[in-house]
């Protein structure tokens, strides 16, 4: 099974044109929200504009495993089409550590060792 690492490297910094985006907050709840203006990742009164809805999902798959600066395509469609497999890949992995953390009462500590398991899925 592909890492979202490996997944990140091989469909996303393939690409010629690519959008820089930095997420600047430190915090652990992210949300997708739209608005009379468009999509925007939240977190608490801080926020950053998207593109698009799967610009958004997109930055959220990735903020979420722990990455602060995440390269987009420029594509909307290219976009559009690798999203299905991210989010698939993302579910997957979710499934597995939430079954590996789950005998830990502590929420602290299963929170992080699941940001500690991201951060290796992401290298």
């Amino acid at each position: 099974m592909k890492t979202l690492g490996e997944f990140y490297r091989e469909k996303v910094l393939s690409q010629k044109e690519l959008i820089s985006v930095e997420w600047p907050y430190n915090t652990d709840k992210i949300e997708i929200k739209k608005d009379l203006f468009g999509w925007k990742l939240h977190a608490k009164r801080k926020f950053i504009e998207c593109r698009s809805e799967e610009e958004a999902r997109f930055l959220y798959i990735y903020f979420v495993a722990g990455m602060t600066e995440v390269s987009v395509p420029k594509d909307e469609q290219y976009l559009k089409s690798i999203l299905p497999e991210l989010e698939t890949l993302k579910k997957k992995m979710d499934d597995i550590v939430n079954d590996s953390i789950d005998g830990i009462l502590s929420r602290r500590l299963r929170e992080k060792i699941k940001q500690e398991v991201y951060m290796e899925i992401l290298k």
